[in-house]
């Protein structure tokens, strides 16, 4: 049986070929986000988890004459507290509380996204040990041990048609990751594993999976939506994978997005109002259960033949509130009960004490004592490090970049940290990832293209007018690096140098003004010393990827390990490095930003608040 997406046929065909439905249903980067709770802020939230899309997800697969699949697509066992204690004290003879929530709701079947590695693959064996479902991952094979996931799953369902008719339909499920996790995970993969190129492997595989007798393919693509064109080992390679023939449905994650999405940019090969990519349907539902993502397929039966003949993409909430009678997130809460108690009596013990509220409502305007106590943290420990070694005598740089910002995530997602007690959540806040501190060696040039890359964050302005949108819509917080250790101003008057997704516009546009060490001009042959997590520094983020060469120095510790020590050994955090950027002065001139409404208290000098904007969000007005 073979499968290919094609226009309706004409009326007089349709009626004479029985059609059935076929729906299939996305996650993506649950990050362990099974409640709704939030342990950064260690207060229930409404808006995210698992456990919201549970009866959502019941709905939908009881509709009658639907032959519905749920699948995930990857980063769901790291990236909150929860994960971070399951990792040292998980019992190999319990399910792991994701597994099990998973098994609970009926997933057919999964991908592995980056993440799943950041705590080792012994640990990740056992986690996924008692999946009752297929685990996918294609293009990154183990060498000289048994693989934690098969390339792909070719699942046995049944469509019931319009003549009442039930017919078998293989649906082929293939899995990939950005093939830049063995450098991300140097520690947990190093050389135990090698990554393939994403679109490369799918041109591979999809052959074998329709010589299998895969009907329908789904590609599980824990990858963005990036650039068009298809460059070998991209991160964000939907685009591309989707023009793979054979391939019929995408499924993608990893940048924490929202497709379909009206407010993305078209094009002639993204249609963000439809949903599709290469005319294929496909979703992207964000991250910690905001959504989920849902495509549903109207197929026919000719000659033995399934052909897709519509399709439709969208995004569906989870519950509000949760019934009392609700029987199958009541069966969640049992499975992650006791890890979540654990979890929150772990998190709430204080490690230091601050004498400055610290909060990142206005983290990319440039007023976060957080981030500075992050960059500091970094930096003096990298300096330690250095010392009596031939690098001691070169400036150190910490580059560091927001995580709760707000974005997509919704106005909920804030680092707001009261004068008093600092906890192990805050820490975990300010850098929630796994990652270890490194430090490379970068040339005065090649940090102007890092900040210049961090600028792309933000629309152009002019001069002269008032309120005009301050950031760009689809890029994240998360991307918009800051030097500490440098001073330099950003001039919005000007065009970005990169786009959102780190490739080059134009080499002549610049957008950094000032650049100084030390009160001396950066020249682009003076050298520096950037302690950055090994995400970043590996290009993740669409930075430019520092050579192997230049890497001069990797901790045993997480990023996070460093930050807790750094604030335990300091009696009251008063002392913040000083703040190190600014928007360049433009005459006459305003932009306007979102923030949450709790940022007010917080809005002085030339931020003012102006009330009011959309989904739960404030405007803020920022006077150049």
């Amino acid at each position: 049986m073979n499968t290919k997406l094609a226009a309706l046929p004409q009326r007089s065909q349709r009626n004479a070929m029985p059609t059935g439905h076929l729906r299939i249903m996305e996650t993506t980067d649950l990050h362990m986000q099974i409640l709704d709770y939030d342990y950064f802020a260690d207060h229930p939230d409404k808006t995210t988890g698992l456990i919201r899309l549970a009866n959502k997800i019941a709905a939908l697969r009881a509709e009658p004459h639907v032959t519905s699949l749920l699948m995930d697509n990857g980063d769901f066992l790291q990236g909150n507290p929860l994960a971070d204690y399951l990792s040292t004290h998980s019992d190999d003879n319990n399910t792991h509380p994701m597994i099990a929530a998973m098994n609970v709701l009926g997933y057919d079947a999964v991908a592995l996204g980056n993440h799943e590695f950041d705590y080792g693959i012994s640990f990740l064996r056992s986690a996924l040990s008692n999946a009752q479902f297929p685990i996918t991952c294609a293009n990154l094979r183990l060498h000289d041990r048994p693989q934690v996931a098969q390339p792909y799953a070719i699942l046995a369902r049944e469509i019931t048609c319009s003549d009442g008719i039930s017919r078998p339909i293989n649906i082929g499920v293939v899995g990939f990751l950005p093939p830049q996790v063995t450098h991300w995970n140097p520690d947990t993969l190093g050389r135990a594993a090698d990554t393939t190129d994403i679109v490369d492997c799918a041109v591979q595989i999809v052959p074998q999976l329709k010589s299998e007798g895969a009907d329908i393919v789904v590609a599980l693509c824990h990858s963005g939506i990036g650039p068009s064109d298809h460059v070998y080992g991209m991160e964000n390679a939907a685009v591309p994978l989707a023009g793979v023939d054979g391939i019929d449905v995408i499924l993608t994650g990893h940048t924490h997005e929202f497709f379909p999405d009206p407010d993305r940019k078209s094009s002639n090969l993204v249609d963000p109002i439809a949903g599709t990519l290469h005319g294929k349907p496909t979703v992207m539902p964000g991250f910690y259960g905001s959504r989920l993502g849902v495509v549903d397929l109207t197929v026919s039966w000719h000659d033995g033949t399934w052909v897709i003949n519509q399709h439709s993409s969208r995004l569906a909430k989870g519950d509000p509130g949760l019934a009392p009678e609700s029987a199958l997130p009541e069966r969640l809460k049992e499975e992650v009960c006791a890890a979540h108690l654990a979890t929150l009596a772990h998190i709430r013990e204080p490690i230091a004490e601050t004498k400055n509220p610290l909060h990142s409502y206005f983290t990319t305007i440039g007023t976060d004592l957080s981030q500075r106590l992050l960059g500091q943290a970094q930096r003096a420990h990298v300096i330690k490090a250095l010392t009596n070694t031939p690098y001691e005598a070169l400036p150190v740089i910490s580059a560091t970049a927001p995580y709760l910002f707000g974005g997509w995530a919704g106005p909920g997602h804030y680092i707001d940290i009261s004068s008093g007690p600092i906890a192990r959540r805050d820490a975990a806040a300010i850098f929630p990832f796994a990652d270890k501190l490194c430090a490379v060696r970068r040339t005065g040039e090649e940090l102007r293209n890092w900040i210049e890359r961090a600028a792309s964050h933000y629309l152009q302005v002019t001069i002269g007018k008032h309120d005009q949108p301050l950031i760009n819509a689809c890029s994240p917080g998360y991307n918009c690096d800051v030097l500490h250790g440098l001073s330099y101003e950003i001039d919005l008057s000007q065009p970005a140098r990169f786009d959102v997704t780190g490739v080059v516009i134009d080499t002549t546009h610049s957008r950094v003004r000032n650049l100084m060490h030390n009160g001396k001009p950066v020249k682009d042959n003076d050298v520096f010393i950037v302690a950055a997590n090994r995400y970043r520094i590996n290009g993740g983020g669409g930075y430019a990827r520092c050579p192997d060469v230049d890497l001069i120095y990797a901790s045993k510790h997480s990023v996070r390990e460093v930050l807790i020590q750094s604030v335990q050994q300091q009696n009251g955090l008063d002392t913040f490095s000083p703040r190190c950027w600014k928007f360049s002065h433009l005459k006459d001139t305003s932009g306007i930003f979102a923030s949450a409404p709790a940022a007010q208290k917080y809005a002085t000098g030339p931020i003012s608040h102006i009330g009011p904007g959309d989904n739960g969000f404030d405007l803020y007005r920022f006077t150049f």
